[in-house]
């Protein structure tokens, strides 16, 4: 379809982005994966547009001693392709990795990612895992907030219209081993369920996504040394099956509601496994 006229802005610092913000209702563009199709189908019809494309600020990685801040964009397959992310967040890299394709990677951004916050999108549940929070900020000022909060309901986030996702900040918290797995119809496409897992000294924070209305997260003990792994699988079973009896189940032409809520279950049991297996190891003296 034809595109109507539209204003577009391309602001090369933040602090001009947030005052532009301020006084229009503008519609905030960053990689344009979700935003540009939607408005070639006529989904989505901004009179403004707001590109987040040429502030640089918010392309960087910033490791600080006890948390690793992440632009809001960088792009997926920066993310994918970081030795460090690999090495200290590996299921962030993992879950980048299971992005769209090589295209969408290079353009795709993790704060539009979030922001947009498609019940599918890979890193939601890898943000509840790793107990991330997000820097949102406006011409009033800025706030944290953790992304057990930040998810509210399906595409619905705590961001005010006024606001932009400045950063993705991950608290450096010790990690054993960490896993992440998906169930899609083909490689790329958005994920029917899909689980993250990282385990640590505080247990293991199991989330998943791509089945209801936002993604969730359980924290179960685990003794990693243990040399039968079946009451730790058992409780992460149970306790996924609770934590998604309070959200809305999606039924849609790619599943049903019980074929999603039982998948969500198998995506948590083999996440967990794997992210079990690879605390073993790393404990053992091996690679995690």
């Amino acid at each position: 379809m034809l595109v109507s006229e539209l204003q577009f802005h391309r602001p090369a610092t933040l602090k001009e982005a947030l005052e532009i913000l301020d006084k229009q209702d503008a519609t905030i563009l960053a990689g344009g994966m979700s935003l540009v199709p939607a408005i070639n189908l006529g989904l989505a019809r901004p009179e403004t547009i707001l590109s987040l494309n040429g502030i640089g600020e918010l392309r960087n990685f910033e490791w600080k001693p006890d948390r690793l801040c992440i632009g809001s964009m960088v792009r997926h397959g920066e993310i994918e392709q970081s030795r460090d992310i690999a090495n200290n967040f590996r299921v962030l890299s993992e879950a980048a990795g299971h992005i769209g394709d090589v295209q969408v990677r290079n353009r795709g951004t993790i704060g539009g990612s979030i922001a947009h916050a498609d019940p599918g999108a890979d890193y939601l549940p890898v943000m509840l895992a790793l107990d991330a929070s997000f820097r949102l900020v406006s011409a009033r000022g800025e706030r944290v907030v953790r992304a057990q909060e930040f998810f509210i309901d399906l595409m619905l986030t705590a961001r005010d219209s006024t606001e932009i996702v400045a950063a993705i900040e991950l608290p450096r918290r010790e990690s054993w081993g960490s896993g992440y797995i998906r169930l899609a119809r083909v490689e790329g496409a958005f994920p029917i369920a899909n689980a993250a897992v990282d385990i640590g000294p505080q247990g293991a924070w199991v989330a998943v996504g791509g089945i209801g209305s936002r993604p969730v997260v359980v924290e179960v003990p685990v003794d990693v040394d243990a040399k039968d792994s079946q009451e730790a699988v058992a409780a992460v079973e149970r306790g996924v099956l609770a934590a998604i009896a309070e959200i809305d189940i999606i039924e849609d032409v790619t599943s049903d509601r019980e074929y999603r809520r039982s998948m969500a279950v198998v995506c948590a049991r083999r996440a967990f496994l794997s992210a079990l297996r690879r605390a073993q190891q790393s404990r053992s003296g091996g690679e995690q």
